[in-house]
């Protein structure tokens, strides 16, 4: 049989003998219709002596595996595998119209928009790459993968240091460490995770440009936080999250994200008005202050000064 489905999987199969050569492909399909229509363009192609149609017959998951394994930013691998249970066995052709689909289930279950876009934004970063690196697509799909709008749900939680000392508390061994690191540096958890010896050079955190921003920088640490810079950590992602989850439904605080705690740090720089906006951009490895910018808010008294430097 020239069609055919195997190891149990729902994508059928094409093969067949032509020339005395044996073609076998998957066609990236479900539906038993789709697969015959490919079987019959292979054919042809092959009869033709012609390039046999490009590879739009792979499917989302063989893309994924490949787009994780070429370096995909580790902070969207969660986001990634809650892309599969959705997406798996679709060709990569039929991918927009599943991705926009999925979208419409997670918002009736109830996911934040921007938990959903996170997850979109998985699947455009697949599609590119399979249309402008692996030519695995003849059209540049992720532009048919519409995100929602975030216009009035940005969110950052700032936490005072007695709600660190209280989350922390929860904490223990390196879990608290990299916590800790992360409210009092601001350093994101990546570049935590990835310090090595020669990052501590007492009192700083030395970062090369392997940084997000690809600029070196360098942050000081407070005397009261030494003992925990003990690099390199041996703590995994997953590790550190389901440590971090567990300490914020303690303190009731379910809401608070890892990343929040960098929020944090920059909260408590910005709320100093003798800290230039400059140094605050610094620490923090902004590319440039207006990006910085979005802390300003948190001035507090600057404006006063500027007004008694009028009067």
């Amino acid at each position: 049989m020239s069609i055919y489905r195997r190891n149990g999987s729902e994508v059928w199969w094409v093969k067949f003998q032509a020339g005395g050569q044996r073609f076998q492909r998957s066609s990236g399909s479900t539906k038993k219709r789709e697969a015959e229509a490919f079987e019959r363009q292979l054919r042809e192609a092959v009869a033709d002596h012609a390039t046999p149609i490009k590879t739009t017959n792979k499917s989302y998951s063989e893309a994924l595996i490949r787009w994780v394994d070429e370096g995909a930013p580790k902070s969207m691998h969660s986001h990634a595998r809650n892309t599969r249970p959705h997406l798996d066995n679709v060709p990569l052709r039929l991918v927009p119209k599943a991705a926009n689909e999925m979208k419409q289930a997670m918002l009736r279950a109830g996911l934040k928009p921007t938990t959903i876009n996170r997850r979109l934004a998985v699947v455009k970063s697949v599609l590119n790459k399979a249309y402008r690196e692996w030519d695995w697509l003849e059209q540049p799909l992720a532009e048919k993968v519409i995100k929602l709008s975030e216009r009035g749900m940005e969110r950052e939680f700032y936490l005072s240091k007695e709600e660190v000392d209280q989350l922390a508390s929860h904490l223990s061994g390196e879990a608290k460490s990299v916590t800790l690191i992360a409210a009092y540096t601001g350093l994101r958890k990546g570049e935590i995770l990835s310090l090595k010896p020669s990052n501590w050079q007492k009192p700083y955190i030395v970062l090369t440009n392997k940084t997000k921003s690809k600029k070196p920088r360098t942050v000081p640490v407070i005397e009261d936080l030494h003992s925990h810079i003990t690099p390199p950590f041996s703590i995994s992602e997953y590790e550190l999250r389901a440590a971090f989850e567990n300490a914020r439904e303690a303190i009731n605080r379910a809401e608070i994200r890892f990343h929040d705690l960098r929020h944090t740090y920059a909260s408590w720089l910005v709320s100093q008005p003798n800290i230039p906006m400059a140094t605050v951009r610094d620490l923090l490895g902004h590319s440039s202050l207006a990006v910085t910018s979005k802390y300003s808010h948190l001035r507090g008294n600057t404006f006063d000064i500027v007004t008694n430097a009028l009067s």
